[in-house]
This record gives C-alpha cells, sequence and structure tokens, in this order.
C-alpha cells in the first residue's frame, strides 16, 4: 500500500484511541457504544433497581413488592431512568481504558489492589516456570507471558496482552513493537482495520461485563447479608451474587480470550504493513531481509528513543537527499 494512499478514518482513530469521536456519537448511538458502554450500564442499573424496588436496602426483599412497584412505571418513568443510564454512561465512557489497564493488573495507582500485586506476580511467575521448565512448550508461553520475567503482571489478561506487545514485530526488527504500532496503524489494510477493531470491541465489552458482573455480586452480597435476607431464607438467596460472581469469572475468561485474538492481529499488522511504514517515513525497503531489519531498528531508535535519524533518509519533497 503506498505512502500516500488514504488512510481509513478507522484506522486512524482506533490508532489514537480506540473509541468513536464525539461526533460520530451525535449523529447516532454507534454499535460500539450500545454494546461496550450502554448495555452494561443498563445492566448495572437494573440490578440495582430490582433491589430498591423489592425493598432490599430497607428490609429482607419482597417480590409481591417488586412487581407492584413495576406495575407503577409509566413510559414517563421510564424515559428518564433510561436518560439517567444513557449520561451515566457516557460519562463512565472515558473511563473504560482504565477498566481494562485495572483488570490487566496494573494497580499501582489502585491502594486497594496494590499491596496484592505482589501476590499476583508470584503466582504467575510459577506459573510461568511450571510452562518454561516443567512442560518445556514454547510456543504456550510465548502466548501467555512476555519474554521477560521481569515484566510479569498480576492478571492472565495482562500478560497475554504483554506477551504480544513485546514479541509482535520483534522478528522484523521492532524492538519496542507497542510504541510502534500507532505509527504503522494507519496505513494497514482496511479488513486487518476491521478485525483488529472487531478483537478490541469484544474485549472491552467482555472487560465492562465482568466489572459489571462483580459489582453486583458484591452488591447483592453486602445487601442481603445486611437486611437479614441471608437468614430469612437460610441462604437461598446467596445464589443470586454467586450466579453473578460466575458470570463475572465466563466475562474474564472471554476477555482473555478476546485479548488472544487481539494479539495475533498485531502480529499481522508488522507482519504485512512494516514496508508501508517504511516507505512512509521516506526510505526505500531493503531487498536483503537482514538490511531490512537493521533499517527497522534504527528507524524504531530514532522515533522511540530520539536517535539520530538512519542514513539515506529523503525528504518527501525531494530538496534533499542525506547519506553518509
Amino acid at each position: 500500500m503506498p505512502a500516500e494512499a488514504r488512510v481509513s478514518p478507522e484506522a486512524e482513530r482506533a490508532a489514537v484511541s480506540g473509541a468513536l469521536p464525539l461526533g460520530e456519537v451525535a449523529k447516532s448511538t454507534s454499535a460500539r457504544f450500545n454494546l461496550v458502554s450502554l448495555a452494561p450500564s443498563a445492566l448495572l442499573a437494573t440490578g440495582i433497581g430490582i433491589l430498591i424496588a423489592s425493598g432490599a436496602f430497607s428490609g429482607v426483599p419482597s417480590m409481591h413488592l417488586l412487581f407492584t412497584r413495576l406495575q407503577d412505571v409509566n413510559v414517563f418513568i421510564a424515559s428518564i431512568l433510561f436518560l439517567i443510564v444513557f449520561c451515566a454512561a457516557l460519562i463512565l465512557q472515558p473511563f473504560q481504558l482504565q477498566l481494562v489497564r485495572i483488570l490487566e493488573g496494573y494497580w499501582d495507582d489502585v491502594p486497594i489492589l496494590r499491596g496484592l500485586k505482589f501476590i499476583g506476580v508470584e503466582i504467575n511467575r510459577r506459573r510461568w516456570w511450571d510452562i518454561r521448565v516443567l512442560r518445556d512448550d514454547d510456543d504456550l508461553l510465548a502466548s501467555l507471558y512476555p519474554p521477560e520475567i521481569d515484566d510479569l503482571l498480576p492478571t492472565r489478561l495482562g500478560n497475554v496482552l504483554r506477551a504480544a506487545e513485546r514479541r509482535a514485530g520483534e522478528q522484523h526488527g521492532f524492538s519496542d513493537p507497542i510504541k510502534m504500532f500507532p505509527r504503522i496503524y494507519p496505513y494497514i489494510s482496511a479488513p486487518l482495520s476491521k478485525a483488529i477493531g472487531d478483537a478490541r470491541d469484544e474485549l472491552d465489552i467482555a472487560c465492562r461485563m465482568c466489572a459489571v458482573l462483580w459489582t453486583l455480586a458484591v452488591v447483592t452480597v453486602v445487601t442481603f447479608a445486611a437486611d437479614g435476607a441471608v437468614i430469612a431464607t437460610r441462604g437461598v438467596v446467596l445464589f443470586i451474587p454467586a450466579l453473578a460472581a460466575l458470570m463475572g469469572i465466563v466475562s474474564y475468561r472471554a476477555a482473555v480470550r478476546s485479548a488472544e485474538d487481539y494479539g495475533k492481529f498485531l502480529y499481522y499488522v508488522f507482519d504485512l504493513h512494516r514496508q508501508d511504514l517504511i516507505r512512509a517515513l521516506g526510505y526505500e525497503p531493503p531487498r536483503n531481509p537482514d538490511a531490512e531489519i537493521e533499517l527497522i531498528q534504527a528507524i524504531t531508535e530514532w522515533l522511540v528513543e530520539g536517535a539520530r535519524a538512519p542514513a539515506r533518509y529523503r525528504e518527501r519533497s525531494g530538496q534533499r537527499s542525506a547519506s553518509p
């Protein structure tokens, strides 16, 4: 794909933030917003609303009270509630990246989780050792964990994503693939851009559902324990938070699978479009594979580490050419 080719808007947006701009949301509610933000927010609001309507926050929940109050809900009240949920989803949308990072295991800025980071890292270190030494399965290790043990994160989701971020493009000379990824992304093909966007959407949906379901599990178990419902029903009501927690675990596993798919697409980007990046920066891709690797290494050092531009750089205007 020539460097002068038009970059798809989807690629540009995904390379910057992975989210639709506000103007697109203003035109129509996007499918991404509906799935990633609105649906999980509606689920959380519905769960808490059922607790409130059933009287769970003031005593033992009553199904009769719940159905009675639901009958009093008219179109106006339903519209107001939907508007509240919609606004809440809009407000929470910018925090999606932070949510994913928390589930990945970036806990240094989260006081509650900071103390648990060492435990999670140690568990994954032992798993890393088991796969590396006892099983001797290099392919499985490469898909689940980063190459350096010092890069381990406390969660499986974080390690799967970091494994791809560290290894994708490595065989082509990209020493820091994740920092070079936004530079190469605008030049990828439309089908690959769509595939990456879909994989990212699936990851975000699974992460949001995981957080919502675990939140519902915590809220319901605390509420049922405080209002006496656990004792009154002899623990039968605990199946509700247990079910929510179980579905949250399933959602987390779905997020890990989506992360594996997303990581594969990172490899495809560098495999198929590294030469497009080279041309876009004003170079001619070498025919010799070793020379190409050396050039990519030099480009990475130039753009990421601030080193001098590699030799034989030519400006697009064609006004000058620098040679060693």
